[in-house]
């Protein structure tokens, strides 16, 4: 499928400029799996592939795939624990021509309802011992009546009835036809080959659809910021369903590094397994960096680790400083959309006071930014407004859905909805997204600001700013705080807090709501809607 916003004149631009090639990630496998063949590719806690491994294993099962029928350009809906078997998948339907969407393991029958309508995929891949009785049942009365998909794909070690194992496929030796097949089915650089599905602000999923050469683009750029090497050992400390992963994983496209993934995201686990695993850079999202920096860093042999990105959503500052002080390793931020990733990341040979500044950093090399006002106009340096965004490595539309994408993207500018401002640097600071501005009787309020100032609060792990209606001022803002382990919160202690730190009265929230822990979006974004909810119970 031909990208839908890309024209072949700005393709050829790209390829002009140096940002795409027509290198492929399939073809950069087989490239390694020739020059470093004994060398390892993946690693899990189950099982160790090489680069020959990866190799053979990945023909295998696109060759398999093939001959189930599916045809070029048809779809795979994956929803899978993020292990080494996501990247013999990943590869595998690269090399078959099908392309791969990847949703949340945390997604249930409505998110997962959403996306089969859009998407009509010809094959699910899921693993059944992983998911709830009715769920299964649900997946099974789809598939029996004929709903959306032809071929069921199980990971579990027993495989249900009319599911096809997964052991099966990536076992059994196909046929000399189907293997053959696998040189004209591949994607080429220009093609899409992946459609990134992540939860939208508005609660329904968002469709993305990837080029090839846009996916080897985005992960030069990350490479390049983390200096990473072809002796790295990657640890893959968040899950590839999200940007956090995905987007480190698409290093792989320039380097023969290696990646590790770890048994669960438990703090415990993640550092335990630097030392036993070699871990020398590794990629999370804010909320496992907070988890991180309350370990007690000194127990864990941690001497390889040097750098660790964090991406995703805007990170604490005070957890990026305490883990690197008690680690050694350095942290670096990056942001970002499925949209477009990378419009803001910080490079690791920047010193801490510049990387850790509460910017985002510049940009990843080809993408620009604006900040545009409320008629459109471009601001001075310096000032608030809506980021613009454009690159090389951007998505290139949503899925088969033309009006959401031209309600965002015009002229080649994608208009992310969040609120930033460049300094004189061109480093990008994110303010907050400009739905969730509280307007307090004619008093504007960014929940960001507010939540940073919470969070430095000595008893407070995490917390959240919400609007809530009011009658008397519009709109209002409410706090929900969890706080640390073994801590309680006092609200009026909290709101003294601010008060000492020179916030406007105006700007001290009315209610502040302590939460044992707060609901999150597939574990990581978290979930605004559900705390508006929250607030009809207050």
């Amino acid at each position: 499928m031909r990208p839908t916003l890309l024209d072949p004149e700005t393709i050829n631009r790209y390829l002009s400029d140096g940002y795409w090639t027509r290198a492929t990630m399939v073809g950069r496998y087989e490239a390694y799996a020739r020059d470093r063949s004994g060398g390892l590719a993946c690693q899990d806690n189950h099982k160790r592939y090489t680069w020959a491994e990866l190799h053979e294993t990945t023909d295998r099962l696109a060759a398999n795939l093939i001959a189930l029928g599916l045809s070029r350009d048809s779809r795979a809906l994956t929803q899978m624990p993020t292990s080494s078997r996501e990247i013999v998948l990943r590869i595998a339907l690269k090399k078959a021509g099908i392309i791969g969407a990847y949703v949340p393991v945390q997604w249930r029958r409505k998110e997962l309802s959403y996306v089969l309508d859009r998407i009509e995929p010809d094959l699910v891949v899921l693993a059944s011992d992983e998911m709830e009785a009715n769920e299964v049942d649900w997946i099974d009365d789809q598939y029996a009546n004929g709903v959306g998909f032809g071929h069921l794909i199980d990971l579990a070690s027993n495989s249900r009835d009319n599911w096809v194992a997964w052991g099966d496929l990536t076992a059994r030796q196909p046929c000399a036809a189907s293997l053959e097949q696998i040189l004209s089915r591949r994607f080429a650089y220009n093609e899409v080959s992946l459609i990134t599905v992540s939860s939208g602000t508005s609660g329904l999923a968002k469709l993305c659809e990837w080029p090839e050469a846009a996916q080897v683009c985005v992960g030069r750029g990350i490479a390049e910021r983390l200096a990473v090497t072809a002796e790295d050992n990657i640890g893959m400390f968040a899950p590839m369903s999200g940007a956090a992963g995905a987007l480190v994983w698409a290093i792989s496209g320039i380097l023969p590094c290696s990646f590790t993934f770890p048994r669960t995201y438990r703090p415990d686990d993640l550092l335990s397994l630097v030392g036993r695993a070699g871990v020398t850079v590794a990629t999370t999202v804010p909320v496992i960096l907070a988890r991180l920096a309350q370990e007690p860093l000194e127990d864990y042999d941690l001497a390889l680790l040097r750098v660790l990105r964090v991406g995703t959503a805007a990170a604490k500052m005070e957890a990026a400083i305490a883990f690197e002080n008690g680690s050694g390793c350095k942290v670096v931020v990056a942001s970002g959309s499925m949209e477009c990733p990378g419009f803001g990341h910080a490079h690791v040979d920047e010193p801490k006071e510049t990387r850790l500044d509460g910017s985002t950093g510049l940009p990843l090399p080809g993408c620009r930014l604006w900040i545009v006002g409320d008629h459109d106009g471009e601001l001075p340096i310096g000032e608030a407004g809506e980021l613009q965004v454009s690159a090389p490595f951007a998505s290139s539309g949503y899925w088969r859905d033309e009006e959401a994408t031209n309600a965002v993207w015009s002229d080649g500018r994608y208009a992310t909805g969040d609120i930033g401002a460049l300094d004189e640097n061109g480093r990008l600071t994110l303010l907050g997204r400009l739905n969730e501005v509280i307007n307090r009787s004619g008093y504007k309020i960014l929940p960001i600001e507010l939540e940073q100032e919470i969070a430095r609060h000595p008893d407070v792990f995490d917390c959240a700013v919400i609007a809530v209606p009011d009658e008397e001022y519009g709109e209002v803002p409410w706090a929900f705080v969890q706080p640390r382990m073994n801590k309680r919160i006092d609200s009026d202690k909290v709101s003294d807090f601010l008060g000492a730190r020179g916030m406007a009265s105006y700007k001290i929230p009315v209610r502040i709501i302590e939460l044992v822990k707060l609901p999150r979006i597939s574990g990581s974004k978290l979930d605004k809607k559900e705390l508006l909810k929250l607030t009809l119970d207050e």
